[in-house]
């Protein structure tokens, strides 16, 4: 793994050049800030990373920074700023690309969708699914085409490549004051730290990175809340607790907590999560292999690896698994669908 590490420093030289060639082309004022530089990470993440990330930086200077006059006319600096940070964060690297500019315009995201059809005239959307369908393909907010933008290609060759390697991109902004833009990765594609669960008859590998604890709870820990569900009260804390058997439709599994194990878990949010297993079978350093590439995507499951035995194990993905667990306990039928 030391081997396979590289600093994103080779990653973000190449920044500069591009915010100050494109910001004369397009008349705009914009300062680089650059932190993290020697965050390492695996040298196949850090190959994947190239494409995205040039497009999100021109996006933030075509789309996001305003001209100079714009910014001044309300009162803002006339140059604008562009941050470009890397961290480790939960067993995992994050890369964020801010600005100060304009921020998303949500009526005209949404007007451009509903022209395209990627939504219904007079669906609800909050403002994150909204700022959320810039990455459908095709997907274009530029009045004019130039080769800078107006093409519908970018955001979501950015949104698959981030996929391609394990990772997901999040989207924060606020109309006015400037966009986030947040790149959560796998540190390496090679190696990770697990801990092997049983369900039922079938084993599952959880990210040692995102355990905080496991437990076997005693009856007055465990209880039903109404428009909550399944909680686990936790030195005066309440969790939500999530039964992996009922989330991944698997039979002959202890759906008892008192009698099982919680393993609590941390997600990139650092919200936590109790998920209910039948019992631990210890820690063990894993070889991921993609499902994607080798299956399909499946919700809930980020990888895979092979064990010692022959026997293919899941590796399951903490922040989606929550996701899934409040829609199941909301009583979704796709959620329970795709327990099926």
């Amino acid at each position: 793994m030391a081997i396979r590490a590289q600093p994103v420093k080779a990653l973000f030289s190449k920044a500069p050049r591009l915010v100050r060639d494109l910001s004369t082309k397009l008349g705009k004022q914009a300062r680089l800030v650059m932190s993290g530089e020697n965050t390492e990470v695996d040298k196949t993440v850090i190959e994947q990373l190239s494409d995205p990330l040039t497009h999100l930086i021109r996006n933030a200077l075509d789309h996001g920074l305003e001209t100079p006059e714009e910014r001044i006319a309300v009162g803002k600096p006339a140059e604008g700023t562009i941050h470009l940070a890397a961290e480790h964060r939960s067993g995992r690297i994050i890369i964020e690309i801010t600005d100060d500019g304009r921020g998303i315009d949500r009526k005209r995201v949404l007007e451009k969708a509903i022209e395209k059809g990627l939504v219904e005239r007079g669906q609800s959307l909050s403002d994150e699914q909204i700022d959320m369908l810039i990455f459908a393909p095709g997907f274009s907010t530029a009045a004019a085409l130039s080769d800078v933008s107006g093409r519908g290609v970018g955001m979501d060759v950015v949104r698959k490549n981030i996929q391609d390697v394990g990772g997901r991109v999040v989207v924060q902004s606020t109309p006015g004051a400037g966009s986030r833009f947040i790149l959560s990765l796998p540190l390496t594609l090679a190696v990770m730290d697990g801990m092997l669960v049983a369900i039922g008859g079938e084993r599952y590998v959880l990210p040692l990175t995102n355990i905080v604890e496991s437990l076997r709870p005693a009856a007055h820990q465990a209880r039903t809340l109404v428009n909550v569900g399944d909680v686990l009260t936790l030195r005066g804390e309440y969790i939500r607790l999530i039964p992996l058997f009922q989330l991944f439709g698997i039979r002959n599994a202890i759906s008892d907590p008192t009698r099982g194990l919680v393993v609590v878990v941390e997600t990139e949010g650092g919200d936590r999560i109790g998920l209910l297993v039948d019992e631990l079978l210890g820690q063990q350093q894993v070889v991921i292999k993609s499902l994607d590439a080798n299956f399909r995507p499946v919700e809930g499951i980020s990888a895979a690896t092979i064990l010692g035995d022959g026997r293919v194990a899941l590796i399951l993905d903490v922040s989606a698994i929550r996701a899934m667990g409040e829609r199941l306990q909301e009583g979704d039928p796709a959620a329970a669908a795709a327990a099926e």
